[in-house]
């Protein structure tokens, strides 16, 4: 159930004002737009009677009145989450507590929730991050409509549709002299992962929980979840990498002084982008910007322009359809995107070919 808006200013939620004077009351019930006349010219009393009247018609009626924090908290606890998950749940539940967290269950309406899209959309949030803040309060809401006491209502399944998808910026692709002026400012095993990115075009996840076993004998297998993988062949920069690794106190290839893997690379990898354009601005130049991701951009494109096929690129980076793939033509010149698309495996260039197999392990 929604509030609606009176049509004057100042007029209260739910009410407004015909021009006999008399008060009248609009609300919205499962989607079906309901008016009432209140059949009194008093506003506070046309306000009380609106209250009876929300109450009478509300999906709350008869269930005790619970809050938010409530809800989201049966929510968790009901949960068996995987701690990385769990962690990601709870970074999108501070968000949305930040709006909901001092109501009432039985006001998180269809009204609210578009209140909340709207600042987020003004606090910059984009349309992925909506849909995963929607989604957390939808798998609250389909928790507790199945508790007793609480009321069998979704609001979120309310919204009319869903945000349209949001639409992927292009990679826009530095001079190799900036790229080379970001390592410039990197040292130690951090540097090393970065650079083990450039040359592998693995995923930051990939990389992060890559463990010593599974980068040997020039290959890596890399774990997208934990049944599925890929094997990719190792440039001679990156086996070095590989190499140079001292033994730790964990499994992971590249760790941190804790022993444990890598969890901010992001925020470092920006940190260092930052350090680096500010010290450029000093002396009269401009760096172009790059995520961390990038540099798995920026290896795709490399791969093809030393004579990589498109199809090998593929199976390397795991991309699911060739249409992903194909993205990277664009930043070629007609000649090496042919010799991408027609080039029937051997890689001529400086990084090697990959090897796909989902079932052995290596040795």
């Amino acid at each position: 159930m929604d509030k609606g808006k009176g049509k004057r200013g100042g007029e209260p939620e739910n009410l407004y004002q015909r021009e006999n004077g008399i008060w009248y009351g609009r609300i919205t019930v499962d989607g079906r737009d309901l008016r009432k006349s209140l059949k009194t010219r008093n506003r506070k009393e046309a306000e009380r009677r609106r209250e009876a009247w929300l109450k009478e018609n509300s999906p709350y009626k008869g269930t005790v009145r619970h809050t938010f924090q409530e809800a989201s908290v049966l929510w968790l606890e009901a949960g068996e989450w995987k701690p990385k998950t769990l962690e990601g749940y709870a970074k999108l539940l501070k968000g949305v507590e930040a709006h909901f967290g001092a109501m009432f269950w039985d006001q998180v309406n269809k009204a609210e929730l578009q209140r909340f899209i709207a600042a987020r959309r003004l606090a910059g949030s984009g349309t992925a991050t909506i849909n995963r803040y929607l989604t957390v309060i939808s798998g609250i809401a389909d928790h507790v409509r199945e508790l007793p006491g609480w009321p069998d209502l979704n609001p979120v399944k309310l919204l009319p549709v869903k945000p349209r998808k949001e639409k992927r910026h292009p990679y826009i692709r530095p001079p190799a002299s900036h790229i080379e002026a970001y390592f410039a400012r990197m040292r130690g095993t951090f540097g090393d992962l970065c650079r083990f990115a450039l040359e592998t075009g693995a995923r930051k996840d990939e990389i992060t929980t890559l463990k010593r076993h599974d980068a040997d004998g020039g290959k890596a297998q890399l774990w997208r979840t934990k049944s599925h993988f890929r094997v990719i062949s190792l440039s001679p920069v990156a086996r070095a990498i590989v190499e140079r690794q001292p033994a730790g106190r964990s499994d992971y290839l590249f760790e941190t002084s804790n022993g444990d893997r890598y969890k901010r690379v992001t925020e470092m990898w920006r940190e260092v982008v930052n350090r680096a354009q500010m010290m450029a601005q000093r002396e009269g130049r401009a760096l172009v910007p790059m995520r961390f991701h990038d540099l798995r951009h920026e290896h795709a494109i490399r791969y093809l322009e030393n004579g990589g096929n498109i199809y090998t690129l593929k199976e390397r980076l795991g991309h699911s359809t060739i249409r992903q793939t194909e993205e990277y033509l664009r930043y070629l010149t007609p000649e090496q995107a042919a010799i991408a698309r027609g080039q029937s495996g051997t890689n001529h260039g400086t990084h090697a070919t990959v090897s796909v197999d989902g079932e052995r392990e290596l040795v």
